[in-house]
């Protein structure tokens, strides 16, 4: 499957006291195998490298771990003029965050499903996007 993977499930794959742990270390499995191809906006790697490190985890594995989501991923897309454009008319009309704007407007553009544990996301970003759970 092709989708957008949303920061909230690789942080929670990374963390087995997070509720939704085992869906989404299952999804991210399979990333990692090749299974499921992801696409992640730029700032992907800040915002599960930020989470990660916020939580006490040792700073060399969070490192490795976020290369290695980043290295298969088939895109990392750039927030330049245009995709920023499209993030700020997302975020305005269905009343998200910045960064989930970011995530929404990517699945949207591209027309593949986004991977969210984010509730608020996945009801706002729906009238986007489909969103699916890991």
């Amino acid at each position: 499957m092709r989708l957008v993977l949303d920061a909230s499930v690789a942080v929670a794959a990374a963390r087995p006291g997070e509720p939704s742990h085992g869906a989404a270390r299952g999804r991210v499995s399979r990333v990692l195998r090749g299974a499921d191809e992801i696409i992640v906006p730029a700032l992907f790697s800040v915002e599960v490298g930020a989470a990660l490190a916020r939580a006490g985890e040792p700073l060399p594995a969070v490192r490795a771990y976020v290369d290695a989501l980043v290295a298969v991923a088939t895109a990392v897309v750039p927030l330049g003029p245009r995709a920023a454009a499209r993030a700020c008319e997302t975020a305005m009309r269905w009343q998200l965050r910045a960064a989930d704007a970011v995530y929404v407007s990517i699945a949207a553009r591209e027309g593949i499903p986004l991977c969210t544990l984010d509730r608020e996301v996945a009801r706002r970003g729906a009238g986007a996007c489909r969103v699916i759970a890991p």
